[in-house]
């Protein structure tokens, strides 16, 4: 059995996915990130706007 290895795809061809080049979070990102209260209000405000699509379809 073929070991395989995260560095390289299976079957030896191009990598899928290129992401060397992708930015990182700032401070600022990561530290919203890892908020439990705004992540808690981002959950009840998409709550409320799916809730609100919702109703808005049963009339």
């Amino acid at each position: 059995m073929a070991q395989l290895s995260m560095h390289e795809p299976a079957g030896g061809g191009n990598p899928v996915l290129d992401l060397s080049k992708a930015p990182l979070p700032t401070a600022k990102t990561l530290g919203a990130r890892r908020n439990l209260w705004l992540q808690f209000w981002r959950f009840v405000a998409f709550d409320l706007r799916i809730m609100r699509m919702v109703i808005k379809g049963h009339h």
